[in-house]
């Protein structure tokens, strides 16, 4: 056996000798690799004309006045005593009255819009708010809280919601900021064009850590509390963030899902932020489903009533995220890249009829996408990715090959005549990275930008197509006449 050992050992020292010797005469580095940035073309000297201004598609029309109805200021009397402010900004709230005072559940994203709906809720009674409950700790839950704190006020949220608190108020805030601007629509609005409707959105754009009112009250998976006769069941239901929660009133069977619920396909995967925890979202709807509730008042959109049309609802759109998830899953598996996956996953044809899957603020391909972010990493195996040039080398090289940036601009606007507006945009972003002073092409891309917000039928891509219109307008020194 101590044989075995001692050449076991003598084995290592000759590899060891070969290696060390051998370095001096092989190199695993090579020689040096080229690295040469192209020069940057000159900038184009095409004639655009701009085509006229995008208008409203008529299968939009209904949504548009669905819209205009989710976002007309209303004060919705569920039950005696439970009443749901939605309509007044993008966040609604809830008040559910005791005989001991008020439960305030989500605050909405403004000041502004918070002092609105105190003053309706004034009208009905004038109780004190004994609490306020945070379902998570996204900006249009929260920002409203100070005009609803009275002296005793307690504010009720999972223990995860005050990290997610610190991390978009406090070290992420200005990147937050500029995300959700973006996503609104707001970001250089004055180089966009108006939107077809005026949105109630208020979200803050200035908002941080000193403006937050903070939980006082925080729990881990369950917290009960008991107010003038009435239950208050709290479960953590992790989905649209790791710190969600749901309220159970057992006696009323009265569900508020926050944003585990409402009228679209689910918004699993936000272009700009991390992803969600897509599978906790269905397993929390599974759950939920299971409350036998017969009150749903949601974050966002509209109440359902009725024990059967509640528990079908939220079946459905489990099933939906379930299926999109595993579908995804599957694809990772397969080894196919994302723009593969987004091109093969679909929901069910039995959940994609389903009005309240439609995708009008969360989308099917986003969700692949975020699902590859969130279970992969960032290289695809296929080499040219692992350590990438700056972008603008390739498309120097394009431009050069194509004869200039006349020559790919003038195909532009051909594809932005043929409603061809994705790859119109895509080609300016290959002469926009090759030479970012190229104005023309900042031009171009923006009105096709415009064209493919008014096509969407998504309230998220719309403000996104929106406010990357006024940027490349912004950035060529264009505004809107």
């Amino acid at each position: 056996m101590l044989y075995k050992v001692l050449a076991f050992f003598q084995f290592i020292i000759i590899v060891v000798l070969i290696v060390a010797l051998g370095s001096h005469y092989v190199s695993f580095g090579g020689s040096s690799l080229v690295v040469r940035a192209p020069e940057a073309p000159g900038e184009s000297t095409v004639e655009y004309t701009p085509p006229p201004p995008p208008k409203v598609m008529v299968e939009s029309l209904a949504q548009i006045k669905e819209l205009k109805e989710a976002f007309t200021p209303t004060i919705v009397k569920v039950t005696d005593d439970i009443y749901y402010a939605r309509g007044y900004a993008l966040g609604g709230v809830q008040m559910v009255i005791t005989d001991e005072g008020l439960v305030i559940i989500d605050t909405t994203e403004s000041l502004d819009a918070a002092q609105e709906i105190l003053a309706e809720f004034r009208k009905i009674t004038d109780k004190p708010v004994k609490y306020i409950i945070y379902t998570h700790g996204h900006v249009d839950h929260i920002v409203g809280a100070p005009v609803f704190m009275g002296p005793d006020t307690q504010v009720i949220a999972t223990e995860d919601c005050v990290e997610f608190m610190k991390k978009d108020f406090g070290w992420l805030a200005p990147f937050q900021r500029r995300c959700r601007k973006i996503q609104s629509g707001d970001m250089d609005s004055e180089y966009a064009r108006k939107p077809p409707m005026q949105s109630k959105v208020r979200l803050s754009h200035t908002a941080g850590e000193k403006d937050i009112v903070w939980p006082t009250i925080t729990f881990d998976q369950e917290y009960s509390f008991e107010l003038g006769g009435k239950e208050f069941k709290l479960y953590h239901t992790i989905g649209e963030t790791p710190d969600h929660l749901m309220v159970w009133m057992p006696q009323e069977k009265a569900l508020f899902p926050g944003d585990l619920y409402y009228a679209s396909f689910p918004n699993l995967h936000t272009p700009m932020l991390e992803p969600r925890p897509v599978r906790g979202w269905y397993e929390s709807l599974d759950r939920m489903a299971r409350m036998d509730a017969e009150y749903l008042i949601p974050g966002h959109s509209f109440e359902i009533i009725g024990a059967r049309e509640i528990k079908e609802t939220l079946e459905a759109h489990s099933a939906g995220i379930k299926s999109v998830f595993d579908q995804t899953i599957e694809c990772i598996n397969q080894g196919l890249s994302v723009e593969e996956a987004v091109a093969k996953v679909k929901l069910p044809p039995n959940l994609a009829a389903r009005e309240h899957l439609q995708e009008v603020y969360g989308r099917v391909d986003w969700s692949v996408r975020g699902i590859y972010q969130g279970e992969t990493g960032w290289y695809d195996g296929h080499g040219s990715g692992l350590n990438p040039l700056p972008s603008s080398y390739a498309n120097r090289e394009v431009v050069k090959l194509a004869g200039g940036a006349d020559k790919l601009l003038v195909r532009a606007i051909e594809l932005q005549k043929a409603n061809e507006h994705q790859l119109a945009c895509e080609l300016c972003d290959v002469v926009i990275k090759a030479n970012p002073k190229d104005k023309t092409a900042r031009a171009i891309k923006a009105d096709s930008l415009d064209y493919l917000g008014y096509q969407s039928g998504n309230l998220n891509m719309f403000g996104f197509y929106r406010s990357a219109a006024a940027m490349e307008r912004k950035a060529a020194g264009i505004k809107i006449e």
